[in-house]
């Protein structure tokens, strides 16, 4: 009975093709990487710090690269976003992890800006690395590469 039982643990434990807790900490990233879109779409600047581990870095399109040291460094301007690009809010189009490991997984992204009746006017692939400092699973590298789709 005991050699039965073993099977079925070894064979479960087989088929979810990676430990627990390896699922746990993967679903506690996407869960942080979600809290900062959501942030993000409440223009809420202290919860953006709030979900970001620093130092923070930032890689933009054109390749020009921010370091944050600190919550005080997270700023975006909302108001210049919404007058400036028409922005109301932003999606998340994709979101794969390609690498990942106890405290640290790589998320290949594909977002999109949009208008205030949903329409997307610029659609941005990233990478986006959230890792677990001191428990804490937050964004700590964003990389985005030019749009792929953007509105004329």
């Amino acid at each position: 009975m005991q050699k039965h039982l073993f099977g079925a643990v070894l064979a479960m434990t087989m088929a979810l093709g990676a430990p627990l807790s390896a699922q746990d900490d993967l679903a506690d990233a996407r869960a942080a990487l979600d809290e900062y879109f959501r942030a993000f779409n409440a223009e809420d600047n202290d919860a953006l710090a709030a979900i970001s581990n620093f130092p923070r870095v930032s890689i933009g399109r054109n390749g020009q690269v921010v370091v944050r040291e600190e919550p005080a460094a997270i700023e975006t301007d909302f108001l210049l976003l919404r007058q400036v690009e028409g922005w109301d809010h932003s999606t998340l189009d994709l979101v794969e992890a390609v690498q990942a490991s106890p405290d640290a997984v790589h998320f290949k992204v594909v977002f999109s800006r949009r208008k205030v009746d949903g329409a997307a006017y610029r659609t941005v692939p990233g990478l986006f690395v959230m890792t677990k400092q001191d428990g804490e699973w937050g964004l700590t590298l964003q990389s985005i590469l030019p749009a792929t789709f953007q509105e004329q």
